[in-house]
């Protein structure tokens, strides 16, 4: 019983011990704390803002690809005969690429031929034989149902056979090829044509931007490839749609056939555009922005202390940041001195 009185009393005092150290640490840090005196001025770097001349060249990168592409797939299954072409080959519209094996399809198209032409004949005897009266109608429209019978199976078998033949739908380059001679193929793509003497260099333009953007206008555009080249192209299409992030798809047809500057499908490309750009604006210098990209926000002067204000913020560029909404023209904005500012602090101008 005396043993559990002293541990109890034991207990107690090392925690009236450790309460006694937890308050005084307490009274420590809050000593410690620093605590802006909103009497004495900070000194600060301001600058009074005006609108000037922005000029900011905007750029938009994207990628180049074919402006036509076709997967080749064959519609027919069986043994490939014939593969004709490498990749990295230029091909002819119409050249024959792959033959898939035909055999039985050219003996089913013989005999096929055979009844076609047999129904065809006992048709037009019936025919001869309606005339006086020896043959009836049902008979003679049993014969004609045998003759389209035939020539339908005639028709399938011919295109069974065309489509046995994988032919280059249009002149271009063979960017894939996966097949062999002795592979069985159908449902599968076997290779890729691309047309790559047209290309076009899709980009993903803002909201606030597009409107600067007009189908059939020149666009200027750079590549790393080719650096201090530009090259042509005009704009095909722009989208009337965004996407959730408030995009706009924009695509920009080039011809692609100066030898001195050749693309591939899969390059980068930018476009430079600076068409409307030159105007007017309020200015802020970089270093004076404060807040987050979604919260921006700039101390301003008035009667000698520091006013947090929000801003809604426009184009920028190396320097500067264009304000849109938050301020006027003569505010003063604080550009140096901010980690000693909390609004409403007492300030001092350096000069």
């Amino acid at each position: 019983m005396k043993t559990k009185i002293i541990i109890i009393s034991a207990a107690t005092i090392l925690l009236l011990a450790i309460t006694f150290k937890l308050k005084s640490n307490k009274r420590t840090v809050e000593e410690n704390i620093y605590r802006p005196d909103m009497n004495k001025k900070v000194l600060v770097e301001a600058e009074t803002i005006a609108a000037k001349t922005f000029d900011k060249p905007l750029s938009y990168t994207g990628t180049f690809a074919a402006l036509r592409e076709v997967m080749l797939i064959p519609q027919v299954h069986g043994e490939v005969k014939l593969v004709s072409f490498d990749e990295g080959d230029v091909v002819n519209a119409g050249r024959v690429l792959v033959q898939i094996d035909d055999d039985l399809l050219q003996a089913q198209y013989v005999a096929a031929e055979a009844s076609y032409h047999n129904a065809k004949r006992n048709l037009e005897r019936y025919e001869n034989a309606a005339g006086s009266g020896g043959v009836s109608k049902l008979q003679l429209d049993s014969y004609e149902l045998n003759l389209k019978s035939a020539e339908s199976q005639l028709k399938q078998l011919s295109k069974q056979i065309e489509l046995s033949r994988i032919t280059a739908p249009f002149r271009g380059t063979i960017t894939l090829r996966d097949v062999e001679p002795g592979s069985v193929v159908g449902g599968n793509p076997v290779a890729r044509i691309s047309d790559l003497t047209q290309l076009k260099l899709e980009i993903s333009v803002p909201e606030k931007e597009i409107l600067l953007f007009k189908e059939g206008e020149t666009a200027h555009i750079t590549t790393d490839i080719y650096p201090g080249k530009i090259v042509n192209g005009k704009i095909d299409n722009v989208a009337d749609r965004g996407d959730d992030a408030h995009n706009y798809a924009v695509s920009i047809l080039i011809k692609n056939t100066d030898s001195s500057t050749l693309l591939k499908a899969g390059m980068y490309g930018t476009v430079e555009l600076s068409k409307g750009l030159n105007k007017n604006a309020l200015l802020i210098p970089r270093m004076a922005l404060l807040g987050s990209s979604k919260n921006p926000q700039v101390f301003i002067i008035e009667n000698e202390k520091a006013i947090l204000k929000s801003i809604k913020t426009g184009h920028a560029n190396n320097k500067s940041i264009e304000v849109i909404q938050g301020l006027k023209e003569h505010d003063m904005v604080v550009t140096s001195g901010h980690i000693n500012l909390t609004d409403g602090s007492n300030v001092t101008i350096a000069k």
